[in-house]
């Protein structure tokens, strides 16, 4: 059963010194990203899948990007640009 889905968290902690990220994770989504940039120390198990995990990220692999809001005509104009660039090919 694992975690609860209110026990469930995933933090990161940032250090300046070494500019590596540790990361903790009991999500199971985010367990299967992790696995897929790093090495991770599987914590806990249930049966043969981990539950629990911790691992180091290089301060490269972590992004802290705003995400960029398109209004109704900026999706348009896009979407023209698009539709131009590919009856051009």
């Amino acid at each position: 059963m694992g975690y609860s889905r209110e026990e469930q968290e995933t933090s990161l902690v940032f250090d300046n010194s070494t500019g590596k990220w540790t990361v903790y994770s009991t999500v199971s989504k985010h367990i299967r990203k992790l696995s897929n940039l790093t090495e991770l120390f599987h914590l806990e198990y249930e049966g043969d899948r981990p539950i629990a995990v911790r691992g180091t990220l290089t301060e490269k692999q972590v992004s802290m990007k705003k995400e960029r809001v398109y209004t109704d005509e900026q999706r348009e104009r896009a979407a023209e640009r698009l539709s131009k660039a590919r009856n051009a090919l």
